[in-house]
């Protein structure tokens, strides 16, 4: 874990590049999930903003045009499912992961089915993570 602060917190490069905003979408956004993944994108440079429901994250997506979208499945009053149906609807072109503790393959293909161009499963590798956000992204 070293040589990751060392190579995204102390590189003044990656710095000046301009801010790509990720949308993360989960139930609670202060939890350790969401925490995590903020600690992971922010020092690599990336601006995050954190929706608590289906509605909050379709608004973001309208206004704001993020980069990258990460969507936990287990979301209450809409299902991770239907919400990823309608950003896929709405937003063709933006780049979607799910992340979820979930590891049954039916849930995964159907994720990939529906629209989103990865899945990973909790817990992660933070440097995995940020491989993966890059590579969705076409970094």
């Amino acid at each position: 874990m070293n040589w990751f602060r060392e190579e995204y917190r102390g590189s003044d490069q990656r710095r000046r590049c301009s801010v790509k905003t990720i949308l993360v979408i989960y139930d609670d956004p202060r939890s350790q999930s969401t925490v995590r993944v903020r600690r992971i994108l922010e020092p690599a440079g990336y601006d995050v903003i954190a929706a608590a429901s289906g509605h909050k994250a379709m608004n973001v997506l309208r206004t704001r045009e993020p980069a990258l979208v990460v969507l936990d499945i287990c979301m209450p009053g809409s299902s991770g499912q239907d919400l990823c149906r309608q950003i896929r609807r709405e937003s063709k072109n933006v780049p979607l992961l799910v992340l979820s503790a979930i590891t049954d393959v039916a849930a995964v293909v159907l994720l990939l089915e529906l629209g989103a161009d990865g899945y990973i499963t909790e817990p992660f590798s933070p440097c995995e993570f940020l491989a993966r956000v890059r590579v969705a992204m076409r970094y």
